[in-house]
């Protein structure tokens, strides 16, 4: 417990720092909220074995046409992340009706798609590989868990931990015959932003830890949590000094130049 513990504190820690140097340097930060946003919707879609090019990406969020199978895929998951980064500072609680808001934008362009529509059987092919409830407890598991989340709703401090255990249970729920995975790490986005970290990606390198600790236990989501979060606060450092130093080595070049 003590060693998780500090990891919280280590991650407030360097939230609050990253906080403090974007402030510092709001172009810089832009251009990476931008990157990072990027990244976000490609990781996204490669967890779901969906692999994206760059060219498709960017095509697609200027509204340019491309793969019918794709273009969905990339124009519903940017407007989940808006959806969340519009409403994560309002501090709304995490209920149904969140995860029917979010679930609905994922499958804005799917003909005869229904939001929170709990499905009917047990996938053949799907992309995951852990146990899942069975059809006729979905509803009840789910009325549980969105309770749960009510009674539970977090302090600051609770917050990292309360996202993992909503997400691992969410998830050996599995309500949705339809973008469950999207769905559910939304959620964990929306918990985290709500409570000032950045968002966390899920990085495609990752993929197979991220599946295996789906069978395990709570506490094991929650140390992967903490470590993707760290990565993406990383980043988002690792970004604004290299901006810095390419500038200070042009403005280096321009002061040579004018000797």
């Amino acid at each position: 417990m003590g060693t998780t513990r500090e990891s919280f504190r280590d991650i407030d820690d360097r939230t609050e720092d990253l906080r403090d140097l974007a402030a510092q340097h709001p172009d810089i930060w832009k251009d990476f909220l931008n990157s990072f946003e990027l990244s976000w919707i490609y990781h996204e879609n490669a967890l779901e074995g969906i692999v994206l090019t760059h060219a498709e990406l960017t095509s697609a969020l200027k509204g340019r046409p491309i793969a019918p199978e794709t273009y969905g895929d990339i124009r519903n998951l940017k407007l989940g992340v808006e959806l969340i980064r519009r409403e994560a500072p309002q501090g709304g609680k995490i209920d149904m009706a969140l995860v029917r808001r979010i679930h609905a934008v994922l499958g804005a362009s799917e003909p005869d798609f229904s939001p929170a529509r709990y499905r009917k059987d047990i996938p053949l092919h799907r992309a995951y590989f852990h146990d899942i409830a069975q059809p006729n407890v979905i509803a009840s598991r789910m009325n549980k868990l969105m309770d749960w989340a009510a009674e539970n709703d977090p302090e600051d401090d609770d917050a990292v931990h309360f996202a993992a255990a909503l997400h691992h249970e969410y998830m050996s729920i599995f309500p949705f015959a339809e973008h469950t995975g999207k769905t559910g790490r939304l959620l964990v986005n929306y918990v985290l932003m709500r409570h000032g970290y950045m968002p966390v990606i899920w990085h495609a390198t990752e993929r197979q830890r991220y599946y295996d600790t789906l069978r395990l236990s709570k506490k094991n989501m929650e140390q992967l949590l903490i470590e993707m979060m760290g990565n993406c606060i990383e980043n988002g450092s690792k970004f604004i000094h290299g901006v810095l130093e390419e500038r200070e080595k042009e403005a280096q070049k321009a002061r040579l130049a004018a000797i």
